[in-house]
C-alpha cells in the first residue's frame, strides 16, 4: 500500500515562518530592554554614589571651616565659653532647657518633643536659629572661599551650632587650666543643582576659662 504523504500549503510554511520570526525579534527585543535597563540602573547607581562622595566631602571641609571659625570665636571673645563669645550670633542656638534631643535638626518632630522644631533647616534662618555657612566663618582672616563642585556653583551650607547634652570636664584640656565644653555643629548641604540636599553632625570641645 503506497505511503500517505502529507505536505503542507506553501503559503502555511511562510505563515510559520513569519510567526517564528516574529517571536525571535519580540524575545530579542525584550533581551535588548533587559540588558538597557541594567547598564541605566548602574549607571544612576554609579552617579549617585559619586554624588554621595562629593557631598561627604563637602562636608569635611566645611565642618573642619567651623570648628576653625568657633576656635577663632572664643579666642576673639577672651577665651570665655562660646555661650557667652558667640552671644547675638545667629548660627549659634540654644533651645529652651529639657525641650530638644541633641539630634533636633534631624528630625519634623524629635521623640519627646512633639512638633517642637516641624521643618528646622526651612525655617530656622528666618528664626535665628542657623546661618550660612559663610557668615559663620566671616571671623576668620582670610575667609575661606565658597565651597563649590568642580564647575558648578557653590553648595548651600547652612550652619547651626548648640550646646551639646554633655557636662564640662575641668581634666579635658590637660594642664591648660582651662575646663572642656562640648558643642554640637550640625550642617545641612545642599548641592548645587538645589535638587538634593544632606545633613551631617559632629561634636566640638572647646578649652574655655
Amino acid at each position: 500500500m503506497a505511503a500517505l504523504i502529507l505536505s503542507i500549503p506553501h503559503r502555511a510554511q511562510r505563515g510559520y515562518v513569519l510567526l517564528l520570526t516574529l517571536i525571535t525579534l519580540v524575545v530579542l527585543l525584550f533581551g535588548v530592554l533587559f540588558t538597557l535597563r541594567g547598564d541605566l540602573l548602574q549607571n544612576v547607581m554609579t552617579g549617585n554614589t559619586a554624588q554621595r562622595q562629593k557631598d561627604v566631602q563637602v562636608g569635611d571641609i566645611a565642618l573642619r571651616q567651623v570648628q576653625q571659625a568657633l576656635i577663632a570665636t572664643i579666642q576673639n571673645g577672651g577665651n570665655q565659653v562660646l555661650d557667652v563669645a558667640a552671644h547675638g550670633q545667629p548660627w549659634f542656638f540654644t533651645p529652651p532647657a529639657g525641650s530638644m534631643p541633641a539630634s533636633a535638626p534631624f528630625y519634623a518632630s524629635p521623640p519627646g518633643t512633639p512638633n517642637a522644631y516641624p521643618g528646622f533647616w526651612t525655617n530656622c534662618q528666618g528664626n535665628n536659629q542657623c546661618a550660612p555657612l559663610s557668615s559663620v566663618v566671616s571671623v576668620l582672616n582670610p575667609a575661606p572661599p565658597a565651597i563649590a563642585a568642580t564647575g558648578e556653583q557653590p553648595y548651600r551650607i547652612l550652619v547651626s551650632v548648640w550646646p551639646a547634652n554633655q557636662p564640662t570636664n575641668a581634666y579635658a584640656c590637660g594642664t591648660t587650666g582651662y575646663t572642656a565644653s562640648y558643642y554640637a555643629i550640625y550642617l545641612h548641604i545642599v548641592e548645587p543643582n538645589g535638587t538634593t540636599a544632606t545633613n551631617t553632625q559632629s561634636v566640638i570641645k572647646l578649652c574655655t576659662l
